[in-house]
C-alpha cells in the first residue's frame, strides 16, 4: 500500500522502446541510475515503467543507441495536478462552490412546523423569530432546547414542543393538548382528562372547581371573565340588576387564563401468549432504484423482490418545485424487507415482561408528552388461557386546563 502511494505521488511513465540495441540501451540507463519497473519484451520492442523524474535521463542513452521511445501512459499526482492547473477557471469554480456550500450548511435555510392543528403556524414562526430562530441564522449560535422551552411557555395549547435540526432545515414539532369539542364553552378552560384537582391558579376568569375535587373530561374549570380589568369574582344578583338598569353596554367577555394541576391516572392491559406463530422481518434487505416519468416507472435494478415474502417500501426523490413548475422526472428507491414465519415459545417470565413492556408503551401513547410521572403500578392478572395478562397503571401530575374547541 505504501509503495503504491509513493508511486502515485512521484508519478510513473509507461513507455515503449524500439530499436536494434535495446540491451545496450537498458544497460546504459541502469548505469545512469535509472530504476526500471515491470520490464517486458515484446515483438515491437520493450515496455517498461520509470519515475517521472528519470524520464529526461533516457534521452542520452536513446541517442547513443538510436532507440525510439514512445510514451504509452502517464500515471500519478504530478499529471493530475498539471491537468487541473491548465483548468484554473474550473478549479476556482469548484473551490468557490465548496466554500459557498460550506457556509450555507451552517445556516438555517428553512423552518417547518409539524403536528399543529389549533396552534397557528404563523404564530409559532413569529415567536420563534423573536427567540432568534429564523432563516439565514447561524445554526451554531442557536440553543434549540432553550427555544423549545420558551415556545412551550408561550403557547398554552402546546403540551410539548421539540426543535430539531436536520442539515439546513429546522423542524418545530408540536404535540397539542387534547381539546374537547364543546361549542358553548368556547373561551373557557375545560379539563382535558379526568383527574383529582390538587392546585388551581387563576390568571383571568372565574374558577368553577376547587382543590380536592374530582373532575371529568370536558368539565369547565375556569370560565371567562366579563371584563379583564375587573376582579375575577362571581356575579351577584344585585350586580345583575344594576347591569340591566344601566345604560352602558356589557363589556365583551375575555378568554379565561390559568392553570389547574391534578393527579391523572392512565392504564392499559396486554395479553401475550406463551406459544405463538407469526410473520416478522428477518433483517435481510434488498434495494433497487428506478426512474419515474409521470405514472410510468422504469426499474434500473431489482425489478422484482428476491424474497418469497417481503414488505415493499417505495421512496420518491425529486427536485423541489419552483413556483408552479415541477420537474417531471423522479428517482425512486424500492426497499424489500424479507419476511419469514417464526414459531415462538416463551416462558412465563418472558411473556410477562413482554406484556408489561407493550402495556407501558400503550400507556405512554395516551399520556401527554413531558408530564411528571408520580407512580407506576404493574399488576399480573390471573389467566388460564395459556397466556400472561399484565396491567400497567401510571399516575401523573399535569395541567388539565385547555381551551374547548368551538
Amino acid at each position: 500500500m505504501v509503495e503504491r502511494l509513493r508511486a502515485f505521488w512521484q508519478g510513473r511513465i509507461f513507455f515503449m522502446a524500439r530499436g536494434d540495441q535495446l540491451a545496450r540501451f537498458l544497460n546504459l540507463i541502469l548505469k545512469n541510475g535509472v530504476i526500471v519497473y515491470h520490464t517486458q519484451k515484446s515483438e515491437r520492442g520493450m515496455r517498461a515503467q520509470i519515475k517521472l523524474a528519470d524520464f529526461r535521463r533516457l534521452r542520452r542513452a536513446a541517442h547513443q543507441t538510436h532507440t525510439r521511445i514512445h510514451i504509452i501512459a502517464k500515471y500519478g499526482w504530478p499529471f493530475v495536478a498539471a491537468r487541473w492547473w491548465r483548468r484554473k477557471g474550473l478549479l476556482t469554480g469548484i473551490v468557490m462552490i465548496a466554500l459557498v456550500l460550506t457556509v450555507l450548511s451552517q445556516l438555517v435555510l428553512s423552518i417547518t412546523v409539524l403536528g399543529n392543528h389549533n396552534v397557528l403556524t404563523t404564530d409559532v414562526l413569529e415567536r420563534a423569530e423573536k427567540l432568534g430562530l429564523k432563516t439565514w441564522a447561524y445554526s451554531k449560535d442557536l440553543d434549540l432546547n432553550q427555544i423549545a422551552k420558551a415556545l412551550q411557555e408561550q403557547l398554552p395549547d402546546a403540551a410539548w414542543i421539540g426543535v430539531e435540526r436536520n442539515g439546513t432545515d429546522v423542524s418545530i414539532k408540536i404535540s397539542e393538548k387534547i381539546r374537547p369539542s364543546i361549542p358553548k364553552e368556547a373561551g373557557n378552560l375545560v379539563a382535558s382528562h379526568a383527574g383529582l384537582v390538587k392546585e388551581i391558579t387563576v390568571i383571568q376568569g372565574i374558577p368553577q372547581v376547587h382543590e380536592g375535587e374530582t373532575v371529568r373530561a370536558g368539565q369547565v374549570l375556569i370560565t371567562q371573565a366579563l371584563n379583564p380589568g375587573l376582579p375575577s369574582t362571581p356575579a351577584t344578583p344585585n350586580s345583575t340588576v344594576n347591569n340591566r338598569n344601566s345604560s352602558k353596554p356589557n363589556p365583551p367577555a375575555s378568554m379565561a387564563r390559568g392553570f389547574v394541576r391534578a393527579r391523572v391516572w392512565y392504564s392499559a392491559e396486554k395479553e401475550i401468549p406463551l406459544v405463538e406463530d407469526k410473520v416478522e422481518e428477518s433483517g435481510r434487505v434488498a434495494m433497487g432504484w428506478g426512474i419515474k416519468f409521470g405514472s410510468r416507472v422504469i426499474m434500473v435494478t431489482m425489478q422484482d423482490s428476491p424474497f418469497e415474502q417481503a414488505n415493499k417500501e417505495i421512496m420518491s426523490h425529486s427536485l423541489k418545485p419552483w413556483r408552479n413548475w415541477r420537474f417531471p422526472v423522479e428517482v425512486i428507491t424500492v426497499k424489500y424487507k424479507e419476511l419469514h414465519n417464526v414459531h415462538i415459545e416463551r416462558s412465563i417470565a418472558e411473556a410477562r415482561q413482554l406484556a408489561e413492556e407493550t402495556a407501558r408503551t400503550e400507556v405512554q401513547k395516551k399520556m401527554t408528552p413531558g408530564v411528571l410521572v408520580v407512580q407506576e403500578n404493574v399488576k399480573v392478572i390471573p389467566n388460564n388461557s395459556g397466556a400472561e395478562r399484565v396491567r400497567v397503571e401510571v399516575e401523573t401530575y399535569e395541567d388539565l386546563a385547555v381551551y374547548a374547541n368551538p
